[in-house]
């Protein structure tokens, strides 16, 4: 019988949290995990995997999602906070006193989500199923509260090979590799966060061995530029977002052939082009684009202490190029035309990418029902490659907080499960430096003042699964 290729749920709350259900096995899964309740607010594509039976099967879950939080300094944040990024650059008042230094608090119901999970009938040899999910977040803060898409896709998975097709997660994001934080960002902006309509395939060429490709574009989140954030710079394009990764997925058993330690690593390539204007303020035509390239590389060790306990950890880096889209800090910039020259619309001018360069962490042990975990993060800006014209002027700029030097970030966090109820408690610091003058290549000048500022966010929070 045909199954799955790549079944990668093991930390799934159906694999992790239910014993043996007559479900395709997972390319690995821990064996009768029942007493480690691992639940997580990110929903993957891995979450769902094709069942042995061929009839049509609907299954409905979800979360019920409340979220408390305290922040010591304004924060720089998504939906009400629902999302958190970093803190936010001081904004002096005529007294020299700083208006973003106050602390604030909200409450969150938003982050309440209801999952669809499609099982269909075999069609050209291969085991058929899909994904439906939304969340209550909107799709943008001037629609919080609305009902919006999250993951819409179908699977086929034969014995080798798996085809995805709709709206998920952006493969730069690493299914597998996300932060557990109690925090919905799951490690952004130290990491890529995105979900993309792509179209993704993955091959197994050896043992253990995998070999992932992929195009997509966008739309739940999406580059900056001239008309605002937009889809329109890629589409623009004429080509999708592409990328490769290589993947090596492996474990090792004991004498009862239970799965003792996992090692999962990996690394990718992505491409992708935007044409941000078609037009110059003059109305003439412009076909300047620009090019960017990002890669990632990533581990994840697990070990399987027994039954009932089991600790790892998560390393992963990231270099990339006109990052916007993915919720982290950078972007592009206009590339200089005339030395010296003030910023003119009207010239048809080049693009060059901002760098961004990350790093983050995460170390966990599961033990019953308890969950402890520590993450750190750490990014920096690069700079451009090339001189950016009049690189003090932020209208030359198209990235999110382009002035920012580096941030980084330490978190621990506890979770508690009873049963399908889970109680989670995560104070979170974050701090970056802001300049007050940047380099022709667009990085901040340290000789001139800085701005180093703090927030320490405590969230607690209280999830119901159904």
């Amino acid at each position: 019988m045909l199954f799955s290729l790549i079944n990668l749920s093991a930390y799934s709350q159906d694999t992790l949290s239910h014993k043996k259900t007559g479900k395709t096995k997972a390319f690995f899964s821990l064996q009768d995990t029942d007493t480690i309740r691992e639940r997580h607010f990110i929903t993957t594509s891995e979450d769902q995997f094709p069942e042995k039976k061929k009839k049509w099967d609907l299954n409905w879950s979800g979360l019920i999602g409340f979220d408390v939080f305290w922040d010591m300094r304004k924060p720089v944040e998504v939906r009400d906070g629902g999302i958190y990024l970093y803190p936010a650059d001081v904004f002096f008042d005529k007294n020299g006193e700083d208006i973003h230094a106050r602390a604030s608090f909200n409450f969150v119901a938003m982050n309440t989500r209801l999952t669809l999970k499609v099982q269909a009938p075999d069609a050209l040899g291969a085991k058929v199923s899909g994904m439906i999910e939304g969340w209550f977040m909107g799709i943008s803060n001037s629609n919080m509260n609305g009902f919006a898409l999250r993951h819409a896709f179908i699977k086929m998975d034969w014995q080798s090979t798996q085809l995805l097709m709709g709206q998920s997660w952006h493969p730069l994001f690493t299914e597998r590799m996300f932060a557990h934080t109690v925090a919905g960002s799951a490690g952004a902006p130290f990491q890529p966060f995105s979900r993309a309509p792509q179209i993704r395939v993955t091959q197994k060429f050896a043992k253990k061995n995998f070999l992932l490709a992929y195009f997509n574009a966008q739309l739940d989140l999406r580059d900056t530029g001239p008309g605002g954030v937009s889809t329109d710079y890629l589409r623009q394009s004429m080509l999708p977002e592409m990328g490769i990764q290589y993947i090596f997925d492996g474990q090792t058993k004991d004498k009862k052939n239970d799965s003792k330690h996992q090692i999962y690593t990996g690394l990718g390539f992505n491409f992708k082009r935007i044409i941000p204007r078609l037009m110059t303020a003059d109305t003439l035509a412009t076909k300047k684009g620009l090019n960017s390239y990002s890669g990632i590389a990533f581990f994840h060790y697990e070990h399987l202490l027994n039954k009932k306990t089991k600790a790892g950890f998560k390393l992963k880096a990231s270099y990339i190029q006109n990052s916007y889209e993915y919720l982290m800090i950078g972007g592009y910039a206009i590339k200089e035309y005339d030395k010296n020259a003030p910023l003119n619309f009207k010239a048809d001018f080049d693009y060059t990418n901002l760098n961004t360069l990350s790093f983050w962490g995460d170390l966990y042990l599961n033990y019953r029902s308890w969950e402890v975990g520590l993450f750190g993060g750490y990014c920096q800006n690069l700079g451009a490659f090339h001189a950016i014209q009049d690189p003090d002027n932020p209208l030359s700029y198209y990235a999110r907080v382009h002035n920012a030097d580096f941030m980084y970030r330490l978190s621990t966090r506890l979770k508690y499960t009873a049963n399908k109820l889970q109680f989670c408690l995560e104070p979170e610091y974050t701090s970056a430096v802001y300049g007050t003058l940047m380099t022709q290549t667009g990085r901040v000048d340290i000789t001139a003042p800085t701005h180093w500022v703090h927030n320490l966010r405590v969230l607690v929070s209280t999830v119901l699964y159904f």
